[in-house]
């Protein structure tokens, strides 16, 4: 990051900041959606597993979060 700051200055610290967090948010459904069913499933969980209505919330949160990176990743190649 010093190299970048170095030689591109406050602008390309700032667009490899921002390509930063577009990796980390592309890399998040790989982790979310096996962590939902773990946490879903009662063979894996036995009497940890978590209630219905939560497993609901917890998937509904997970395909806006695919949907969005979806969106992030035509509005990228897109434009």
């Amino acid at each position: 990051m010093l190299i970048i700051a170095w030689l591109y200055g406050a602008q390309g610290v700032n667009r490899l900041l921002l390509a930063s967090q577009v990796i980390l948010s592309l890399q998040l459904p790989f982790a979310i959606i096996p962590l939902v069913l773990f946490v879903s499933s009662h063979t894996v969980m036995k009497k940890f597993v978590i209630s219905r209505p939560m497993a609901i919330l917890a998937w509904l949160i997970t395909a806006v979060i695919v949907v969005l990176n979806i969106r992030l990743l035509v509005d990228t190649f897109m434009s």
